[in-house]
């Protein structure tokens, strides 16, 4: 069996997860969110994801949370890229007609 080393390169740093945006109302009693939706407090930028084995929220700035978006894209691309892989390989297995034995 031969080896052949594969190498798969991001296009920057990466991140698994994803980016919401929520509206909410506030603690205070007389606040006009508590009344009308239309004055919810916000938008709030979150990261979702999992950190050693737990799903996680993280509540960020929006700069914060496009610099995470990038990273997720990223990551997306890796992802493309090792799934590409992955069925390059299983086309050539060796189970496969045509490959060596």
């Amino acid at each position: 069996m031969s080896s052949r080393k594969i190498t798969i390169t991001s296009p920057g740093p990466i991140l698994p997860g994803t980016i919401s945006t929520t509206h909410a109302e506030c603690g205070k009693p007389t606040c006009r969110c508590r009344e009308d939706p239309k004055y919810l407090h916000g938008p709030y930028y979150r990261w979702t994801g999992w950190i050693n084995g737990k799903a996680t929220t993280k509540t960020i700035s929006e700069e914060i949370a496009r610099e995470c978006q990038k990273r997720i894209e990223n990551y997306k691309e890796l992802q493309k890229k090792i799934n590409e892989t992955v069925a390059n390989a299983l086309d050539q297995a060796p189970w496969m007609p045509g490959q060596k034995k």
